[in-house]
């Protein structure tokens, strides 16, 4: 699968349903949609922590 989205201000919305959960990224046109299991949503929320304090340290190194 290949897909990318720029992910700045926009809304994100989700939705449960029975075994899985949806992600909505963005609106109008301009839509990421992502479905996953609980298993694949905190792995996906592990890496996203993770990424982000990478990203902050990063910053604070290079000031």
């Amino acid at each position: 699968m290949g897909a990318w989205a720029m992910i700045d201000r926009c809304p994100i919305d989700y939705n449960v349903c029975k075994d899985v959960i949806e992600l909505r990224v963005g609106d109008g046109g301009d839509v990421l949609e992502l479905t996953a299991t609980e298993s694949g949503l905190a792995n996906l929320v592990a890496k996203a922590t993770e990424a982000l304090g990478a990203f902050r340290a990063a910053q604070v190194a290079g000031t």
